[in-house]
């Protein structure tokens, strides 16, 4: 509070309101606001002598500590790039409009495994930020815990030097020492662009808040501390002995500071805080609460063909790996010449070069993303002489694109961590909505390491303080021996994180999307929706594996075409008469490949409708009861996946699918039991229960037909003998009116 309203000149008033338990935001603002300490808005500073003033962008902190550090590192790189761009400066290194500074209590700094993170990514090439200053307030104590109990080390600064990073101590008592350090500091990443420390020893008066009593736990060290003046009126002395200052002036100072402070404390009881200001490229988008608009993702089958041939192209010099020439770019190239048969990766390098081609930028970070954890994208190619990386999308030669301002394809191998990338990345996100950032995991169970960052910056950014955010996480996910953990991203975890109104009629702007997608061209058009809309959410997406490489996982580049788009629902493209189908199989992902298979094989199949949820947050219900509602003979509704009862989607789709369902129909689930652990890690039992839970889709169909059959010979019998001869409906009068009462969501947009 004292940095916001001394240095950064955060409004007296607003900082008094919410002391008194109002809000920080504006009295209509739609944000639930934070605590106290974590306060945030950006700030313009003059200087005597100072050219041009200085901008300050604080940053909103989730309160879990040392997490904002990595967002910071992300943020402050595209800042520094995007000035560097918009002022077309071609000599820009970075770190030369941006000079990130990051405060660190001295325990955390020491014990929270994020900064050994940051800190390692500090100086690598795609996340270094030019540097930053970190200054430790080293009270040498970690709340009630002594520092000998904190570390094991010396200092608390000591985990930078496994960075090679310099820390300057100084004794917090004395602040010209402090101001010298500073400049030090400054001076030192100025010329190196690396990041530097400043343990500023010192101590805290009161303990951890001002109500803290810290003798109950250190007496010996708060009776020498209450023993002693504070800090500035140590100073105060010093300046007074040294007839810097006088004793009338200091009493004036704080004469006028403590009015300043009870006048605010006055007005805030009717003061209405200003909203912080937005940068240009956010404003560009709608405001927060706006209705949002869907554009067209489909792009031209022509300049898609070119994208994909430029992005398997490579000069002549550069010795491509013959096992990539052979199984990744020849037959890419014949896919493309006939339209089909696309698989995944050429459906993200399509999404991806047509962006670039718009002048989208797009950064692709995470472990092994340049090759594909599975070896499927090989999005750069290295030389197998000299070892140059080459990006082939970012030299793209096409007819159409030969004057236009392409976009840069940023393809990071992050180091080793995660939750650090994920939060850097998310940094990206907010500073900079034209670019689609994306982290992927190497498996979707990896994302367990970063949860602190999607549960208190995605998820939740935007609703607590306004911020949006566009990230797009891969999380790799599906049951295929990949044992216990590296089978599942936990998408039940995610849909939790859904703001999405279980009853469906409260209207409510989504949070965050949550998808599964089961092709190619559907992933083609996630990716492109991303940055085409006019608002930005975060994208979670339970991405392939097996679907990589299956024969049936593939699209067309019809489905690509302008007037396509991305479907939340994808109905059973393979059902002739929806009055004959009996039941519904409602799956999400690949498990409708075995599902599909099945059916095929399965002498009762074509009175099976296996419907597709490709989106399940924003939960898609008009699309689904559209879908539904087709089917007015189905009388068993079945939600099948391969995950835990416990896990998955069921428990998140089930209510939500039960009130799209005619009157007394029922949802039944066909899948594993509960389990405490993903999957099993025995392979043979693994495959035992996946033949058990898709041989028990189908199991029943016998007596359900029977049923149909009934149901149509009585109906033909009561009709009357003139009408005989028209073709008779197998509608029975039973259900015939089951889907009267949910007309309601004709008209109800999942989108809202």
């Amino acid at each position: 509070m004292s940095i916001l309203a001394n240095l950064f000149e955060y409004p007296l008033d607003e900082l008094m309101r919410k002391l008194r338990g109002g809000s920080e935001f504006s009295d209509n603002s739609p944000h639930t606001g934070d605590m106290l300490v974590d306060l945030a808005k950006p700030a313009t500073l003059h200087y005597p002598n100072a050219q041009t003033p200085v901008s300050i962008d604080v940053l909103w902190n989730a309160c879990h500590l040392e997490s904002g550090m990595p967002v910071g590192m992300g943020k402050s790189r595209t800042k520094d790039i995007n000035i560097a761009r918009a002022k077309n400066n071609h000599q820009h290194v970075i770190g030369d409009h941006v000079l990130p500074i990051s405060i660190h209590g001295d325990s955390s700094f020491a014990g929270q495994g994020i900064v050994a993170e940051s800190l390692s990514m500090s100086g690598l090439t795609h996340f270094t930020n030019g540097g930053t200053v970190h200054i430790v307030l080293n009270n040498q104590v970690g709340y009630t815990t002594p520092a000998s109990h904190t570390r094991t080390t010396r200092y608390a600064s000591d985990i930078a030097k496994f960075a090679d990073i310099p820390v300057i101590h100084v004794n917090g008592e004395h602040p010209e020492e402090v101001a010298r350090a500073a400049r030090t500091a400054v001076a030192y990443r100025q010329k190196f662009r690396k990041d530097v420390v400043i343990d500023v020893w010192t101590f805290r008066k009161r303990g951890h808040n001002e109500l803290d009593e810290p003798a109950f736990t250190q007496p010996a060290m708060y009776r020498r501390i209450n023993s002693r003046l504070s800090i500035p009126a140590t100073y105060e002395k010093q300046l007074i002995a040294a007839g810097e200052l006088t004793k009338e002036r200091a009493d004036t100072v704080r004469k006028q500071w403590l009015e300043s402070l009870n006048t605010a404390f006055a007005q805030s009881s009717t003061c209405n805080p200003v909203d912080p200001q937005k940068s240009l490229a956010w404003r560009q988008l709608n405001k927060n609460g706006d209705y949002p608009t869907e554009s067209a993702t489909g792009v031209d089958t022509s300049l898609l063909y070119e994208i994909g041939v430029s992005s398997v192209s490579s000069p002549e010099q550069l010795k491509v790996h013959p096992r990539i020439e052979r199984f990744h770019i020849r037959p890419r190239l014949k896919k493309l010449q006939e339209g089909a048969g696309l698989d995944w990766a050429t459906a993200e390098a399509l999404a991806f070069g047509s962006l670039l081609a718009e002048g989208y930028n797009v950064r692709l970070s995470g472990q092994d993303v340049g090759r594909g954890t599975f070896s499927q994208r090989h999005a750069m190619m290295v030389c197998q002489e000299t070892e140059q990386v080459y990006v082939p999308l970012n030299h793209m030669k096409t007819k159409r694109l030969h004057e236009q301002q392409l976009g840069k394809l940023e393809v990071v191998n992050s180091n080793l961590c995660e939750e650090a990338a994920v939060g850097f990345e998310y940094g990206v996100s907010i500073e900079d909505p034209t670019t689609l950032a994306i982290w992927e995991a190497q498996f979707g169970d990896f994302y367990n390491n970063s949860q602190t960052i999607f549960d208190g910056y995605i998820a939740s950014g935007e609703t607590k303080w306004g911020q949006q955010n566009g990230l797009v996480l891969l999380l790799p996910h599906g049951f295929d021996g990949g044992g216990p953990d590296h089978s599942s991203c936990r998408i039940e975890r995610h849909l939790q994180l859904s703001n999405d109104p279980i009853d469906g009629h409260t209207s409510a702007m989504p949070n965050l999307y949550v998808t599964y997608p089961t092709t190619p061209a559907q992933f083609f058009h996630l990716l492109r929706r991303q940055v085409k809309r006019n608002f930005r959410k975060p994208l979670i997406v339970a991405a392939p594996k097996t679907m990589l490489r299956l024969a049936s996982a593939t699209s067309n580049l019809s489905e690509m075409r302008p007037g396509t788009c991305f479907k939340p629902v994808l109905d059973d493209p393979t059902v002739r008469d929806p009055h004959s189908v009996k039941r519904v199989m409602l799956v999400s992902g690949k498990l409708y490949y075995d599902l599909a298979k099945l059916k095929v094989e399965n002498p009762l199949g074509e009175h099976v409708s296996i419907v597709r949820v490709e989106e399940l947050a924003p939960f898609p219900r008009r699309e689904l009861f559209h879908v539904l509602s087709r089917y007015i003979n189905a009388t068993d509704f079945v939600w099948v996946q391969e995950e835990p009862r416990n896990a998955g989607s069921y428990t998140f789709a089930a209510s939500r699918i039960k009130s799209l369902l005619p009157k007394h129909a029922e949802l039944r689930y066909v899948g594993r039991s509960e389990c405490a652990a993903t999957c099993s890690g025995i392979e043979s039992q693994q495959n035992a229960e996946h033949m058990q839970l898709t041989a028990e889709a189908f199991d029943g169909l016998r007596g359900l037909v029977a049923d149909l059959v009934i149901d149509s010979i009585a109906l033909q019998h009561s009709q009357p003998k003139q009408q005989m001869d028209k073709p008779a409906s197998v509608i029975s009068a039973s259900v015939s009116h089951r889907w009267a009462n949910r007309a309601m969501y004709a008209a109800q947009s999942s989108d809202h």
